[in-house]
């Protein structure tokens, strides 16, 4: 292609110094390469945007998973059982526990009182987003929540986020009808920008024993 570009301005040379001007083939010719190279830079351009965007959000998803993951590490490991509940059904330190939602009692906010807000982390397989809904009224009519990571969640049906075992290291089935029996909650958290593309899901994983569970 350089050796045709020359050739070319080789020619413009030529006809600006002398009278004879440009035939319309000429025009042509040089209006196809000039259109040919300022397509090739546009390409070039163009997949170096979309590397940089993919990886830029690859990263980013990356990030939020790291945080939610050590979210969810350290409210589930510091939960406990509140001293008074508005119903028998929330008694317990984990109050319900699926596949990809869990809601337990914790210190959400960190304030000076210590006092519990039931806390849940709960997947949106149709966005590919988790969040963590927070009750300050303590009860399951959740007023605040926060997105953790979003667009690019991977957990759902095929891949839950939460697994749960007993004292035996036995896993339970879910939803967990036995809330007393939970000993351990395992985490899986999986992202992927494209899951039609590489690179391959991204997976943080961790097991937590909760400090504070009771036999009751």
């Amino acid at each position: 292609m350089s050796a045709r570009v020359n050739q070319v301005m080789r020619t413009l040379s030529a006809r600006l110094g002398s009278e004879k001007g440009f035939s319309i083939t000429e025009l042509l010719v040089a209006l196809v390469v000039v259109g040919i190279i300022l397509a090739a830079i546009y390409s070039v351009w163009f997949g170096m945007q979309r590397t940089y965007a993919f990886t830029e959000n690859d990263i980013k998803a990356q990030n939020e998973a790291r945080s939610a993951l050590a979210e969810i590490v350290e409210l589930v490991r510091t939960s406990r059982q509140p001293d008074t509940v508005s119903s028998e059904d929330l008694r317990y330190v984990i109050v319900t526990a699926d596949d990809n939602a869990l809601t337990f009692w914790a210190d959400e906010d960190r304030d000076a009182s210590h006092d519990l807000e039931l806390v849940r982390f709960r997947v949106d397989e149709t966005t590919r987003t988790l969040y963590r809904d927070t009750s300050q009224t303590g009860d399951l009519t959740f007023d605040s929540s926060v997105r953790l990571v979003g667009d690019w969640l991977s957990n759902g049906t095929s891949y839950p986020l939460f697994s749960y075992f007993d004292a035996g290291g036995t896993e339970l089935s879910t939803p967990v009808t036995d809330l007393l029996a939970i000993r351990t909650v395992g985490v899986n958290l999986r992202v992927d920008i494209d899951t039609g593309e590489a690179p391959i899901t991204h997976e943080l994983s961790s097991v937590i024993q909760p400090r504070n569970l009771r036999t009751y």
